[in-house]
């Protein structure tokens, strides 16, 4: 699931019970992942995600006693919150004084996926560990580039989702190769040569239709039908299938990026 504000509440009720059974983690009011009789869920999909950079809001921990209720131990009496994380290079947690022994925030280091776990240490030893909680991080993109043959910008697209230009061919004709460049937050050009595959979606293909470039996987070439105007937008694929380009299902993928409508003019 994405980590996004969302008005619902959770219910928690911060009693006292000495034997946890379980775990929750509640974000912007929200449990977004718990273990709870013995099995890890999410509110969406079947993991946690950010992006590179990101830092999530305050992500707060509640101890799920044997009867389902939440609560929070007693500091005083020695208790605290610890966790381990299989790989710090994708993610880390930091957590700042003024969050609360029993809060943090979860900050995407590096692409990948990494497993964490939560203990509920008393003094010196674990009462309870939770089963693993599942972790992908994903490349920030934030704008892209059609360019053709000579390199030169044919259509780009802006960090605010603002496009420039459009995609011209004449009827009866073929246009392209066109190649789609990625940019990450940092404006740098993302390298697309491993991990990703590249998708589109086309409407008014009564009037153009866009196939693969055979000898570049994030090239296109456009074919003018007739007269008209057609749309299509791009979409950047982490993961790989058998049947990338036009739609096909993600099963196993992640769409790290997603284009606004581009025109395609036929005259």
């Amino acid at each position: 699931m994405l980590f996004a504000s969302c008005e619902n509440s959770a219910s928690v009720e911060e009693e006292e019970h000495s034997d946890p059974f379980g775990v929750a983690l509640i974000l912007n009011g929200v449990e977004i992942a718990k273990q709870e009789n013995g099995v890890v869920s999410y509110a969406e999909g079947d993991h946690l995600e950010l992006k590179v950079g990101e830092e999530t809001n305050l992500i707060t921990v509640r101890w799920i006693a044997e009867d389902g209720d939440r609560f929070v131990p007693d500091e005083a009496e020695g208790y605290g919150l610890q966790w381990v994380i299989d790989n710090e290079a994708v993610t880390e947690v930091e957590q700042h004084e003024e969050d609360g022994a029993w809060s943090f925030h979860l900050v995407g280091t590096g692409t990948g996926e990494t497993e964490i776990r939560f203990e509920l240490f008393h003094n010196d030893h674990s009462d309870f560990t939770s089963l693993p909680f599942e972790v992908h991080v994903e490349e920030a993109v934030s704008g892209m580039e059609l360019r053709d043959d000579t390199g030169s910008a044919v259509v780009t697209v802006d960090s605010e989702g603002n496009v420039t230009g459009s995609i011209d061919v004449a009827s009866g004709s073929q246009a392209g190769p066109f190649t789609l460049v990625f940019f990450d937050d940092q404006g740098g050009e993302l390298d697309t040569s491993s991990e990703y595959e590249l998708e589109w979606h086309t409407t008014g293909t009564e009037f153009a239709t866009i196939t693969a470039d055979t000898n570049n996987p994030f090239s296109i070439m456009v074919d003018g039908v007739t007269a008209g105007q057609a749309e299509v937008h791009f979409e950047l694929i982490k993961g790989h299938s058998e049947d990338g380009g036009d739609d096909h299902d993600h099963d196993h993928e992640t769409v790290v990026y997603e284009s606004p409508d581009i025109a395609v003019n036929v005259n």
